[in-house]
C-alpha cells in the first residue's frame, strides 16, 4: 500500500466490489476490518490575523481532524476586574477554516463562529458554551485588572470529514501520492474575542495552533474498502439583509444534508440579532413552485432545541435533513438533491437590516473517483 500503483489497484479492485454490496454491507465490513487512530500531528505558533498551514500526512483514510487553538489574552482595566467577551468567543478568533483537497475542492470553507453552529449539530452535546475555569470544549476566563491579567484561553473545533461514526462515507484516501490535503487555519485579532469597550486594553500572547488527526487504516480486504466517491462539503456565505423580504440564492448541483443560519444586526462590532427580526416563516424553495420547508421561527427554534438538548443562540436556525429522529444519523430520505435545479432559495421578510451567515453540509460525487 505504501505506492500510487498499489493504492489505486486496490481501489479499483474495491470500487468493483464495492458495486455488489450495499451501503450497510460496505459499512459492516469496514467497520470490522479497520481500526481507528486520534494522533496529535503539529503544532504551530500563530498571531493575530496570521494563517498557519497543515499539509496532512500520507497515511491512512482521513476520517477529519479536530483544531486546538490557545493562548494568552491579556486584559488591562484601571478599576474593573471583569471584561465581556464577543458573544461566541473563543471560537470567533477563527476568522477562517479551510481545509483543501487537492487544490479542487474545499471539504471546509467556514468561520470560526458558522463551525461553533455546526459542531453543535454533529456531537450530540448540550449546547456549546464557553467556561471560564476546568475542563471544557472552550474555557475563557474572563479577569481583568489594573496591572493586567494574563487569561489562559483554549478551545476545539472538529472538521469531520466522514457523514457520522456508523456511515463511512466521505473519507479521504490520504494514502496516495496523488492526493494532497491540508488545513488553513486564519486567526482574527483579539478583538474578536474581547470587543474594544472604554478604558480597556486587550493583548494576546503565546497563542499556538495544534491539529490532530482521526484516521483509518485502510483494510486489507477489497470488499470492506469503503466508498470514497462522495465528498463533503461544509461551507459558509454571507449575505446582505435588508428590511422587507429578502430572498438568498444557494448554491445548487449538490446534496443538502443540512443548511444553517446566524442572523446579525448592523452594530460595530455585529452581534446576534433577536428572533423577532424575522417577521415572516423561514422558507426553503425549490425552482419557485416548491417549497418543501415552510415554518415559523420559533417552531424552527424549538425543534433545534430537541435536536440539541437545549436552545440555540439568539438569530440561530438550522435545517437537518439528516435527522429521521436522530440528529446526523438519519437516512437520505429528506436530503435535498439540487443537481436537477436551476434555482434553490432562503426566503424570509426581516424588520431590520443587517448580515446573514449561511453555513450548510453538502455531499458531492467524484466523478474521477
Amino acid at each position: 500500500m505504501g505506492t500510487a500503483t498499489q493504492t489505486a489497484a486496490n481501489s479499483a479492485s474495491a470500487t468493483a466490489a464495492n458495486q455488489k454490496l450495499t451501503a450497510a454491507q460496505r459499512a459492516a465490513y469496514f467497520n470490522k476490518a479497520t481500526r481507528r487512530m486520534w494522533q496529535n500531528y503539529q503544532t504551530q505558533s500563530a498571531a493575530d490575523s496570521t494563517s498557519v498551514q497543515f499539509n496532512l500526512p500520507k497515511s491512512r483514510l482521513l476520517g477529519g481532524c479536530i483544531v486546538k487553538v490557545q493562548g494568552i489574552l491579556t486584559a488591562t482595566h484601571a478599576s474593573l476586574t471583569a471584561y465581556t467577551p464577543q458573544e461566541d468567543a473563543p471560537y470567533s478568533y477563527i476568522s477562517n477554516m479551510a481545509m483543501q483537497y487537492n487544490a479542487a475542492f474545499s471539504p471546509f470553507n467556514i468561520s470560526g463562529k458558522g463551525l461553533k453552529d455546526y459542531n453543535q449539530t454533529i456531537l450530540s452535546t448540550p449546547i456549546i458554551t464557553s467556561t471560564t475555569a476546568g475542563r471544557g470544549n472552550a474555557v475563557l476566563p474572563l479577569v481583568s485588572s489594573v496591572g493586567g491579567t494574563a487569561n489562559a484561553f483554549k478551545f476545539f473545533v472538529w472538521l469531520p470529514n466522514m457523514l457520522n461514526e456508523r456511515d463511512p462515507v466521505s473519507l479521504i484516501l490520504l494514502q496516495s501520492d496523488e492526493t494532497i490535503v491540508n488545513v488553513n487555519v486564519t486567526l482574527g485579532t483579539m478583538n474578536d474575542i474581547a470587543p474594544v469597550v472604554g478604558g480597556f486594553t486587550f493583548a494576546t500572547s503565546n497563542v499556538t495552533v495544534t491539529l490532530m488527526t482521526d484516521t483509518y487504516t485502510v483494510p486489507a480486504v477489497a470488499a470492506a474498502f469503503p466508498d470514497i466517491s462522495v465528498l463533503k462539503l461544509v461551507q459558509e456565505r454571507t449575505y446582505p439583509v435588508v428590511i422587507g423580504e429578502n430572498v438568498f440564492v444557494l448554491s445548487t448541483g449538490r446534496t443538502y444534508r443540512k443548511i444553517g443560519m446566524i442572523l446579525y444586526n448592523t452594530a460595530t462590532p455585529a452581534v446576534r440579532a433577536a428572533d423577532s427580526v424575522v417577521t415572516s416563516n423561514i422558507q426553503l424553495i425549490s425552482n419557485q413552485a416548491d417549497i418543501p420547508y415552510n415554518i415559523a421561527p420559533d417552531q424552527l427554534a424549538d425543534i433545534n432545541a430537541k435536536e440539541c438538548g437545549g436552545a440555540m443562540p439568539n438569530g440561530s436556525w438550522y435545517f437537518d435533513f439528516s435527522d429521521n429522529g436522530v440528529p446526523n444519523y438519519g437516512s437520505s430520505r429528506d436530503y435535498i438533491d439540487t443537481s436537477t435545479l436551476t434555482e434553490f432559495w432562503l426566503k424570509f421578510t426581516s424588520s431590520a437590516a443587517g448580515t446573514l451567515r449561511v453555513w450548510s453540509e453538502c455531499t458531492v460525487r467524484l466523478t474521477n473517483s
